[in-house]
């Protein structure tokens, strides 16, 4: 059986999840520093406390989250954990009345984003006018997540060694206005 806990992830836990992550295509990582110092990470683990998988979550702004990094392990993929981590890091928003932004080229979480009516869109020169008024603030948001070196690393490593991506999507909801 496979339970949902937000928590904190361990220093073990962070640097295999680091490990793991530089051998997918889609996700562009997440500092060591920002998976130890996230404060609404969904973990999926079985009875035993394994972690089977993660999905990093956070606050950019007051009214919005992001649902940022979602990760199974290999050997735990096809059993509808990458699904429980989403849903659950999209209740736990709604719950603390926050907006939710994700971004992603994985057609299962695409999929998601439309069973859960998220207005979906190309990139941030096709902002939604629903939320023009949050314009500056996606902006700055976006302009600060691609400073981080670490980031521009990997972004960098994966485009050469990953060149059959694919496109990414955005998508909102809003569940906050």
């Amino acid at each position: 059986m496979v339970k949902i806990i937000k928590r904190k992830v361990t220093t073990s836990e962070a640097k295999l999840i680091l490990k793991a992550i530089k051998f997918t295509p889609n996700i562009m990582g997440y500092s060591f520093r920002e998976w130890m110092e996230a404060e609404h990470i969904m973990v999926a683990e079985d009875e035993a406390g394994k972690i089977l998988g993660v999905c990093l979550n956070y606050d950019f702004h007051e009214h919005w989250n992001k649902i940022a990094a979602l990760f199974v392990f290999e050997e735990f993929r096809g059993q509808g954990i990458g699904k429980l981590l989403f849903y659950e890091s999209y209740q736990d928003a709604a719950r603390r009345n926050k907006n939710v932004f994700t971004i992603s080229a994985n057609q299962i979480v695409i999929k998601m984003m439309q069973d859960l009516n998220f207005i979906l869109f190309n990139n941030l020169l096709e902002f939604p006018q629903v939320i023009s008024q949050y314009k500056l603030t996606f902006y700055g948001h976006s302009l600060a997540w691609l400073m981080n070196f670490y980031r521009m690393q990997e972004i960098i490593r994966k485009t050469i060694v990953y060149s059959d991506r694919q496109n990414f999507v955005y998508g909102i909801s809003l569940t906050h206005r």
